[in-house]
């Protein structure tokens, strides 16, 4: 498998389905071109970490975002 360039984003703390959708409408409003890579320990499970390959021109953006969310629902993300 080769190694994908794109900045990862890592959010910790999804409770719920109900969350992994606000990140990924997050990710819409903004436009951002996203993959969902990998959940921990699952995508059926939660609490889970979920990873998402998104676009190096946005990272910022996303960064910023997701510090909203995580006062606001108690993510802990950080773009890697």
């Amino acid at each position: 498998m080769q190694a994908d360039n794109r900045p990862m984003l890592r959010v910790d703390n999804i409770a719920r389905e109900e969350d992994l959708e606000l990140v990924r409408d997050a990710f819409d409003d903004l436009g951002a071109d996203y993959e969902h890579v990998d959940s921990e320990p699952d995508e059926d499970a939660f609490p889970q970490t979920a990873y998402f390959y998104v676009p190096d021109n946005l990272a910022d953006d996303i960064s910023a975002l997701m510090e909203r969310l995580s006062d606001e629902r108690g993510f802990d993300a950080e773009v890697l």
